[in-house]
């Protein structure tokens, strides 16, 4: 896998609204037309068998499902494949883990993507995870990034 960059994407927002199988909210990216909202990704450059396996991941089919969007890497537009939840995967009574919510944040500044899009991160209200032995483990992945 080979990171090919950064991008700016406007017209689109993140939110965490994905229902998750763990009851909490997931990262998602939703269509924000004539807004002036932007999120930011970071593109990557998969062979074939990633591909299948961040599609198991993700869970294509129980979430997510993967679409294609015309972005601007380096100047020039190009397709890139995404993965975004469809409205009947979505909710707006959850809220993700604050484990999570800091993974997508520590994914952000590793991107270095700008700060005020990484504070946004930071202010998304969460929750605890209830399953503490998870959480123990996913903040002991989070504090070995530092």
């Amino acid at each position: 896998m080979e990171c090919l960059g950064r991008v700016r994407l406007p017209g689109w927002r993140l939110c965490f609204d994905k229902r998750g199988s763990d009851r909490s909210a997931k990262a998602n990216l939703r269509a924000a037309p004539g807004t002036g909202q932007v999120a930011w990704g970071a593109v990557f450059r998969l062979n074939r068998a990633q591909y299948v396996e961040l599609d198991r991941f993700e869970g294509v089919g129980r979430g997510y499902e993967t679409f294609w969007l015309d972005l601007v890497l380096e100047g020039r537009e190009q397709p890139a494949l995404t993965y975004l939840s469809p409205s009947h995967w979505r909710t707006d009574n959850s809220k993700p883990y604050d484990w999570y919510r800091d993974l997508v944040l520590a994914g952000a500044r590793y991107h270095n993507f700008p700060e005020d899009y990484c504070a946004a991160i930071a202010r998304v209200p969460a929750v605890e995870d209830p399953d503490t032995k998870r959480a123990a483990r996913q903040n002991s992945l989070l504090g070995s990034m530092g």
